[in-house]
């Protein structure tokens, strides 16, 4: 059994620490910019698509496979090979990539929720506000001490992880993740009365057709359920682990993907048509957040307030997310080597903040489309193959009918085995093909 004694209190426990490391930049900077770039709802289709069938039961897997071993990735899937009656040192070395995906995300990462702290301080003191070019702005904020504004970032997920599990992971995502959803959603309602706003809403309603038929944007959807819900086969699966037996995964799995499912429709609402309403460029890219809302917020009356209430809801999900990613980390050294919580906590926050510094730093891009499009499919594969082909049948319904009161439908093991499996590898295939 695992080492770990700390779980969550109850399963909406499990519920808002999963939804906060799924809801993230993912949804409010990834999200919306790669709708304003595959056509609107040419982009949205394929993504809910891809979300309810492949996302949803992914969760359902990586959380079962972590309750039923009590372990991260690395002893999960040992276990499951061992629970198979074979050699676990196999499954252990694919919990070890999982683990490092997760890792290299967390240094990825880092510097962009750095940027959010950065423009979240300079919100309220006024000088991304009153800056005459937000753009300058902008590359002066992401080249100069950088170092800095990501050790800040470091030790904001540093202080909440290391409170433990129920006290600190739980308790911090309990309240940002309503928090966000309010935050974002009283903005959009004010963006909606800006004129042209409607203009954003067709857009987002009508398919660009030749997008809709582009195989690269349903790689890039799927790409993005997996980035916005958290599915790597490292952070799920030990979410997992900490919940309690008498929760229903099921149920746990879709408030999970409704909550983040309802952030992203939420954040693109927000963008989307603010974008139209002043006249800028829907396809901005990376700029959208830190260039395009912020000359937005300007134009807008209580600009400054609206600009540091929307950063505000970015930082909160930028942080769950990255706490997700810490954990899986954490975990490892905690289960595996034994290492107390505290030390844990220090050596992956001094980990990343070395690292984002040095090989980050002009470099997020490609690391970002890396993760997504390659490492990101690659691991919640591994997961999927674990649970759903290597651990027997009885015991993966055994472990998701407990905590359930209804039956567990005949649907799960092929949805997961032929459906999901099968799904990620057809894109892996066509990604390698480099299909435009």
């Amino acid at each position: 059994m695992s080492a770990i004694k700390d779980s969550f209190s109850s399963k909406w426990g499990l519920i808002f620490a999963a939804a906060g490391s799924a809801i993230g930049l993912g949804n409010i900077w990834l999200f919306p910019y790669r709708v304003g770039e595959m056509g609107g709802a040419a982009f949205i289709i394929p993504y809910i698509s891809c979300l309810l069938v492949l996302g949803f039961i992914a969760v359902i897997g990586e959380v079962t496979i972590g309750r039923l071993t009590g372990a991260g990735p690395v002893l999960a899937f040992k276990k499951a090979l061992e629970i198979r009656g074979k050699n676990g040192k196999p499954g252990e070395v694919f919990g070890w990539i999982c683990v490092l995906v997760a890792l290299v995300q967390a240094i990825g990462y880092t510097l962009i929720v750095s940027w959010v702290v950065r423009f979240l301080a300079g919100s309220f003191t006024g000088s991304v506000f009153n800056a005459s070019n937000s753009a300058q702005y902008f590359d002066s904020a992401v080249t100069s001490n950088a170092l800095v504004w990501i050790v800040i970032t470091v030790a904001a997920a540093a202080i909440t992880i290391v409170k433990g599990v129920e006290k600190g992971v739980e308790k911090c995502c309990r309240f940002m993740i309503p928090a966000i959803i309010v935050l974002l959603l009283v903005l959009a309602v004010r963006v909606a009365f800006l004129p042209h706003a409607l203009e954003g809403y067709k857009y987002l309603l009508t398919p660009k057709w030749e997008f809709l038929f582009d195989p690269r944007t349903w790689i890039l959807a799927l790409g993005q359920v997996f980035y916005s819900l958290s599915i790597r086969g490292s952070t799920m699966v030990v979410y997992g682990s900490y919940a309690k037996k008498s929760g229903d995964i099921i149920s746990s799995a879709k408030n999970i993907v409704f909550l983040d499912t309802l952030a992203s429709i939420i954040a693109a609402l927000l963008i989307i048509p603010a974008v139209f309403a002043f006249g800028k460029d829907i396809k901005a890219g990376p700029a959208l957040m830190f260039i395009t809302m912020p000359e937005i917020f300007k134009s807008m009356p209580l600009g400054q307030f609206l600009m540091g209430t929307f950063f505000i809801a970015v930082f909160f999900a930028a942080l769950t997310s990255l706490i997700g990613m810490f954990e899986v980390v954490v975990e490892v050294l905690q289960n595996k080597f034994k290492i107390r919580r505290g030390w844990a906590v220090g050596i992956v926050s001094a980990v990343t903040a070395v690292m984002c510094n040095v090989f980050v730093v002009g470099n997020v891009r490609w690391i970002v489309d890396m993760l997504e499009i390659h490492l990101i499919p690659f691991c919640a594969l591994v997961s999927g193959i674990f649970l759903f082909w290597i651990v027997p049948k009885s015991r993966v319904l055994q472990e998701i009918q407990s905590g359930r009161s209804k039956p567990v439908g005949k649907w799960i093991m092929p949805m997961g085995r032929y459906i999901f499996c099968s799904g990620v590898i057809i894109v892996y295939i066509l990604n390698i093909l480099k299909v435009k």
